[in-house]
């Protein structure tokens, strides 16, 4: 991988665990101190950062650096497992805003899908 796609895919790493957490470009701009500009750059891969930035991009997301690495390196190795991970990101992102009641009844609904997913391939 040539130093273009690495920035390109640490971009992407930060661009989904910004959006996962609910984060606008300002806001996390803000939250870390760093430009706005900047971080946009970043995240299309535009820009050769410091260590000491990507440090405080992790921080501001609440991960270490050596995620956003070994997310760049599972896009290029394994897309498909780098796609269910932000999925479950997404899903847990989601899940945490409802209340008790609406996740019991996602719960419920989710458990109801994979029993009659689950009857179906009886039958076939």
């Amino acid at each position: 991988m040539d130093n273009k796609d690495f920035l390109y895919r640490i971009g992407l790493s930060v661009r989904k665990y910004r959006t996962v957490a609910g984060m606008s470009q300002e806001e996390f701009s803000g939250r870390i101190e760093c430009d706005k500009n900047t971080i946009g750059k970043i995240e299309r891969g535009e820009t050769d950062s410091r260590i000491s930035t990507f440090a405080k991009i992790a921080g501001g997301l609440g991960i270490p650096v050596s995620r956003l690495a070994r997310d760049s390196e599972s896009q290029s190795s394994d897309a498909y497992a780098a796609t269910i991970e932000y999925d479950y990101l997404r899903l847990f992102h989601y899940c945490h805003q409802l209340s008790p009641e609406q996740f019991n009844n996602l719960c419920n609904t989710a458990h109801l899908y994979a029993k009659g997913n689950e009857l179906l391939n009886q039958k076939n």
